[in-house]
């Protein structure tokens, strides 16, 4: 009796195997939690075009009816409401990544099996490269491969201008933006570097600007918060927020800013009452601690820039036209650290082809393994009704602090 085999390049065998790839890489993201299907999820993700051709996907958004209406008896006639959309386009691209074996005789040597192999380091070369992508998005960054590797993933978008805010706090919770005339980081000189740090008040305080933006900013949709008891979520199911939160990352000397906070309030409250418990959703499983409405995570791929006294692209965060120079660098000897303060769709992700597996030899006795996949991810931001200017940033609010860091 023949036994049932798939050829070694039998499309069923990829497909299986671009499953398991797939299955494997997905999990392994930080952020993994965030991706949904609604404008509710922190990350809107849309897989129109996984099932039809076309490079573009086009996200769009309600914009409330803005008329007063009419009193008593009164007749709507020539008074209507428009109905108004707002949009935009996401454009997606193709990436990809291959491993090849060193050859049958390679393989003799060792009990690794190369198509495993090939799912683990792919799996983690593809959970990378979207992480990476969906950071540089949130973090307002340029797309450092765009140039050297031609990969144009990621939609360059960087912060608006009412969508940043340049200071901090001191330990002591007394807030700092130097009068509002911190407007780049090159103005946070040696004078500021102690009250310009992260903090809770200051955490509270971008967070009502985010309450107060136009559109406002949404919470994050968390089914099972009911299942928190309030010393978990602290302010978190109160007032104008209740049902939804906040998503903040902060760089580990965020934290650290955070930790040596002085007083009775701030830190020390949270280390009484609300530090993280519990995983019921999954956007709670990278939370360092709850506050004010907020899931704060410690993020190791918050973006920093340190001021050696030029303007190189180490020295600060936005960019001259040929990306030779930064036009904001840091002050001299001072390190800046970027976190985000995230609301419900703050990142769109479109995905033109899921992650595909393929086989092949190279030099005949050779198994290489491909995977390739195509996706777009852009910061959102979309433009007005009827036109193509964009606005303000929809969910994200960048915050750029002074930070310490270890000797």
């Amino acid at each position: 009796m023949a036994a049932t085999t798939y050829a070694f390049t039998d499309p069923r065998a990829q497909t299986i195997w671009a499953k398991k790839l797939f299955d494997y890489a997905m999990p392994n993201m930080i952020i993994q939690g965030l991706f949904g299907k609604t404008d509710n999820d922190a990350i809107h993700t849309n897989k129109d075009l996984t099932s039809k051709p076309g490079g573009t996907i086009v996200f769009k958004a309600r914009q409330r009816v803005e008329n007063p209406g009419v009193g008593d008896d009164g007749d709507t006639t020539g008074s209507e409401g428009q109905i108004k959309r707002r949009n935009m386009s996401l454009l997606v691209h193709e990436r990809a990544n291959s491993c090849i074996s060193g050859g049958k005789m390679s393989e003799k040597l060792t009990d690794s099996e190369f198509r495993e192999d090939a799912k683990i380091e792919l799996g983690d070369w593809v959970s990378e490269a979207i992480e990476d992508d969906v950071a540089t998005s949130i973090f307002g960054l340029y797309n450092e491969n765009s140039s050297s590797a031609d990969i144009q993933t990621i939609n360059e978008s960087y912060p608006t201008s009412s969508r940043i805010f340049y200071g901090g706090q001191t330990a002591a919770g007394v807030i700092d933006n130097g009068g509002a005339s911190y407007t780049t980081d090159a103005l946070l000189t040696a004078a500021t570097a102690a009250s310009t740090l992260m903090g809770t008040r200051f955490l509270s305080a971008i967070r009502r600007r985010a309450v107060a933006a136009s559109p406002r900013f949404k919470g994050i949709m968390i089914p099972n918060l009911a299942n928190l008891t309030p010393q978990d979520i602290r302010k978190g199911v109160s007032g104008p927020l209740a049902g939804v939160m906040f998503l903040v990352l902060l760089h580990p000397y965020h934290m650290k800013s955070i930790r040596e906070e002085t007083g009775t309030t701030g830190w020390a409250a949270m280390t009484a009452e609300a530090q993280k418990r519990g995983n019921q959703n999954p956007i709670f499983s990278g939370a360092a601690f709850l506050w004010d409405g907020m899931v704060c995570w410690e993020y190791d791929r918050c973006p920093t820039r340190t001021g050696a006294g030029g303007t190189t692209l180490a020295e600060g965060f936005e960019l001259n036209a040929g990306r030779t120079a930064t036009t904001d660098a840091c002050a001299n000897g001072r390190t800046v650290a970027r976190a985000a303060l995230l609301g419900a769709n703050a990142v769109c992700f479109g995905w033109g082809m899921n992650p595909q597996w393929g086989e092949d030899y190279y030099d005949v006795n050779k198994r290489k393994v491909k995977v390739d996949m195509i996706y777009g991810v852009k910061r959102t931001n979309f433009n007005a009704h009827g036109t193509s200017t964009a606005q303000q940033d929809e969910a994200i609010y960048i915050m750029d602090t002074h930070v310490q860091v270890d000797a």
